[in-house]
This record gives C-alpha cells, structure tokens and sequence, in this order.
C-alpha cells in the first residue's frame, strides 16, 4: 500500500501569479509524492502571461480557479508555503499545519515581452526553492 501523498499548500497575495505556478510546477514533477494546491488573501484571475510561460513548459494553467486562504483548512496540509510578504502575518494566525515555511519571492513588474522575461526567471526561482524545500521531489525545470 502506498502511502497517501503530502498534501501542500502555497499561498501569495492574489493567487493569480507565485502560488499557481509553484503548485503547478511541484504536481508536475512530483504527483506521487505532494498533492500541491494553491490560495490567495485576496484572490484574482490568473495573470495571462503566466499560462503562457507554464504552457512553455507542459504546463496548462488556463483553467487555473483562483481561491481564498480563507477557504481552505490549514490543518489539511502537512506544509504551507508562504511566498509573500503580505500574507506572512495572516499565515502565521492560522490552525498550525505541519511546517509553515515562509519565502520572500518578489512578482517580477514589467509587462510585455520583458515581463515574459521575468515569469520565466520567477519560473526558474521557484522551482529552485521548490527543490530546497522538498529534496526528493527531483525538481528539474
């Protein structure tokens, strides 16, 4: 019998560019092992150029349905990811899950095809930290 799947949780301000993509890239690599989900304090669409730079990579977003953190039970997860600064505090209020990490990762500010630019570093930041946080997951992206 195989053990059930560690159950996380990222979390940003608007659940529109950071916490969709880390989900996504996480449930990518690493299915078996996390169910990744993702939330916002103040959620809002997905950022359009966000699905095109996930679509780049096999990844499709364009169904992506923001979501509150305040719908979501914290106990569920074992791991609550935090990537911003707004939402650390409220984070930290919240029914302990099993590890609360908190990152700071800026949201890239330009538009455009400089703004594509700098998704796709955030891409690459993400999947990094993704990869320090969870070892095992072989994030390679």
């Amino acid at each position: 019998m195989t053990p059930d799947p560690h159950r996380v949780l990222f979390v940003c301000t608007y659940n529109s560019v950071r916490s969709p993509m880390a989900a996504a890239i996480l449930n990518a690599v690493a299915s078996e092992r996390y169910v990744a989900e993702s939330a916002g304090l103040f959620p809002s669409p997905v950022d359009p150029g966000v699905v095109s730079v996930m679509r780049e990579r096999g990844i499709d977003l364009s169904s992506h349905c923001p979501r509150s953190l305040g719908d979501c039970s914290s106990s569920a997860y074992g791991t609550i990811i935090v990537l911003s600064p707004a939402v650390r505090e409220y984070a930290y209020s919240l029914p302990p899950a099993g590890r609360l990490i908190s990152l700071d990762i800026p949201v890239p500010g330009a538009k455009g095809a400089d703004g594509l630019d700098g998704l796709r570093q955030l891409c690459r930041v993400l999947a990094d930290a993704i990869g320090d946080c969870f070892p095992d997951a072989g994030v390679v992206f």
